[in-house]
């Protein structure tokens, strides 16, 4: 009895369709068009419309039919201010940010602080460790020396060794 439809043939079901609902579309609009003619009234073809009016009512119209919606109960508002939007509900009031400034001059003012206080810290500890440096220097050369001595006589006692080994 019922059979299923092909798939070739719902694309041409769905096709026809919208044709269909296009030529609607065209015939109402050139109908409203003709009754505007008639009446004499300014051109207003809307065989399809969606807007709002200075009271705040929305109003819908497709094919000869209309909806307006308005409001009954002032729930709260909405303001649209240069860098914000802000939303009033009863008492509450939420304000969104739509441009987002920075102010960097506390954070440059504190960056520029600590490379500062790093400088000067450095330049001091140049200072103490040249101090400590020129205090070590005569240990350390010391040290040194008397490391090339021994290894020196360690080199002696090689070549040394390696000549009675031949």
């Amino acid at each position: 009895m019922f059979e299923r439809v092909p798939t070739g043939d719902i694309g041409l079901i769905a096709r026809g369709l919208l044709i269909l609902l296009a030529i609607v579309m065209i015939g109402v609009g050139v109908a409203e068009h003709q009754l505007g003619t008639l009446t004499q009234r300014p051109e207003q073809e809307r065989f399809f419309y969606l807007g709002r009016n200075q009271e705040h009512v929305y109003s819908a119209y497709a094919f000869g039919y209309g909806l307006n919606l308005g409001k009954i109960y002032p729930l709260g508002s909405i303001s649209i201010e240069e860098a914000s939007v802000r939303l009033a509900i009863a008492d509450y009031t939420v304000t969104f940010p739509t441009k987002i400034g920075l102010d960097g001059s506390r954070l440059w003012y504190w960056v520029d602080i600590w490379r500062r206080q790093f400088i000067a810290e450095a330049f001091a500890a140049k200072t103490t460790a040249t101090a400590y440096w020129n205090q070590a220097r005569p240990y350390a050369e010391a040290i040194l020396q008397n490391v090339r001595v021994q290894i020196q006589h360690a080199n002696e006692e090689l070549n040394e060794y390696l000549r009675e080994i031949r």
